[in-house]
């Protein structure tokens, strides 16, 4: 059993924010702090019309083990102040590191055994958290270990390369009239544009955009900060993720300096759902909304105990 608190991370803005606790006697526990993924998805991994739960139900584990958990709503996401159309990768770092502050002054958390668990573009800034105020580990679930500079045009080529390889009358269509090269001249026009300007939010095509986030993004390079990592690192990705490369879990284990682990989960995807087909990029929110009421994968939960007993004692 555990209870679930309501509270505030006092940073920047007001974060809202979920606090997990055993119910059990022990007067101080280890604690893990939650780096989501990009875009609106709240504390719980939800998004619009895609109610996954992923760090619930992962916090609802975590605690049943013996670890308090701390998740938040990022800048301008539920009750959490801020707007999140304004927040860049240096803030949502600023955040996480006040909410290692919280965990460290609350009277129930043992401040010598805190851990940081990222997911996705959480697990990317979790080593930059780190260098600000260290941790006594990390959780690094589908991460890459390669400047964003390279793994980002590397997911648009994947969904250019899927135009160009669509059958039928549509795919004839996508290749008569070359979409797949306009597409990408329009994104690299679009980028140069948001690189050259120091606004918060531009309007592209009609549509508000993210612009100091999406030019922090692009130059925020993970390396920098793996290779300064002392602590002992978890670093997972099922080899059914397409959003990373699954072989990259590897290469974090080797690029950091301290006691590293790796594991790639077989049929496992990005949303730590078992999946026996492939995941085309095109088609992928479709496909992920199909398994939200799916478990998360078991293979992952195991994987996570056994490697947290040593933060147990």
């Amino acid at each position: 059993m555990s209870k679930s608190l309501e509270v505030t991370i006092h940073g920047t803005y007001p974060l809202s924010a979920t606090l997990t606790i055993p119910e059990e006697s022990t007067s101080t526990y280890p604690a893990i702090l939650f780096i989501s993924g990009s875009g609106k998805g709240d504390r719980d991994g939800n998004l619009k019309n895609m109610p996954m739960n992923i760090y619930k139900d992962l916090a609802d584990f975590l605690t049943s083990k013996g670890f308090i958990t701390l998740r938040y709503d990022k800048r301008g996401i539920g009750n959490s102040g801020g707007k999140f159309i304004e927040t860049g990768v240096n803030d949502f770092i600023d955040d996480a590191v006040d909410g290692l502050k919280y965990l460290e002054a609350h009277p129930k958390v043992d401040a010598n055994r805190i851990l940081i668990l990222g997911h996705s573009e959480g697990a990317l800034i979790a080593p930059a958290v780190n260098q600000r105020k260290a941790v006594s580990g990390l959780i690094l679930l589908a991460g890459a270990a390669e400047p964003n500079k390279d793994l980002l045009p590397r997911q648009n080529e994947m969904a250019f390369a899927e135009l160009n390889q669509k059958k039928g009358l549509q795919g004839w269509m996508f290749r008569t009239f070359k979409l797949a090269d306009k597409a990408r001249k329009q994104n690299k026009k679009i980028f140069a544009k948001i690189a050259n300007s120091n606004k918060d939010v531009m309007r592209i095509q009609g549509f508000k955009q993210n612009a100091k986030w999406l030019r922090e993004l692009y130059t925020f390079n993970t390396c920098d900060y793996l290779k300064d990592v002392t602590c002992p690192v978890l670093a997972i990705t099922g080899d059914k993720d397409i959003q990373v490369p699954p072989d990259h879990a590897k290469l974090i284990a080797e690029m950091v300096k301290g006691d590293a682990e790796w594991e790639i989960i077989p049929n496992m995807n990005h949303i730590f759902r078992k999946y026996e087909g492939q995941h085309a990029m095109l088609t992928l929110i479709k496909e992920y909304k199909k398994q939200v009421h799916e478990p998360i994968d078991e293979d992952l939960l195991k994987r996570l105990d056994t490697w947290l007993e040593r933060f147990q004692n």
